[in-house]
């Protein structure tokens, strides 16, 4: 692992105890609205294979199997201790059907074509090579699979500027600080969707690396957006 990696890495291991509650209390919880949406474009199917990407603390883990019953998931993140944070999410009746697997997104330890889904919430902006991990889950996905990414993408929306230059730039920072004790990681998540791709560049970037873009809708004016491409069949 590289060292940006390491330490961004590091920096989610020290916040996993507090995530949840951190994320329920600064996104008003309407960042679970935002996964069933996502989750929404996932295939159907009763042996449904999908692959959380930067799975976190679980909370598409468990989206899938609400809306997915039968669904098999794995559920990979660099950072263990957020793995082992959200494990107590998972119904008992379901606990077989997930695998929690600590992994490299830009590295992915699965066979071509093992899955027929890859999903991805707030994670692929804190990928440091985000084409090598598009290629990778583009390896993975069957033919006719689909990758859905739901990010904080950089802002060009007038709403958007307007939320991640007021809530981004100033609340967010100082009470995340403030209730984490760790300053340095939510002035690290503004410093992020600021200098990441706008929603547009990552459409043309599924695009460069062979995906079929399918569908792209920004939610709750344009504060985050889902991302849908298809692997080609």
């Amino acid at each position: 692992m590289n060292p940006k990696s390491e330490t961004i890495r590091n920096m989610f291991t020290r916040i996993a105890p507090r995530y949840d509650f951190l994320n329920r209390a600064l996104s008003i919880r309407i960042d679970q609205l935002w996964r069933k949406d996502a989750v929404a474009y996932l295939p159907e199917g009763k042996d449904l294979r999908v692959l959380d990407l930067c799975a976190g603390t679980l909370d598409l883990t468990v989206e899938v199997l609400r809306q997915r019953p039968k669904a098999h998931v794995t559920s990979l993140d660099f950072s263990e201790a957020m793995l082992l944070a959200g494990k107590p999410k998972i119904p008992e009746d379901q606990k077989k059907q997930v695998e929690l697997k600590v992994g490299d997104a830009m590295d992915l330890d699965f066979p071509k074509e093992s899955f027929e889904g890859v999903i991805c919430g707030f994670g692929i902006r804190n990928v440091v090579d985000n084409e090598r991990a598009l290629q990778e889950v583009y390896r993975v996905l069957k033919p006719g699979g689909r990758i859905i990414i739901l990010e904080f993408f950089r802002p060009t929306h007038w709403s958007s500027k307007l939320f991640h230059g007021t809530y981004g730039k100033w609340v967010l920072p100082y009470v995340g600080s403030w209730l984490s004790k760790d300053p340095e990681a939510y002035q690290y998540l503004f410093d992020s969707i600021q200098k990441y791709y706008s929603r547009e560049e990552f459409e043309r970037l599924l695009k460069k690396n062979s995906f079929e873009l399918i569908a792209s809708e920004p939610l709750t004016s344009h504060v985050a957006s889902i991302v849908v491409g298809k692997k080609r069949i």
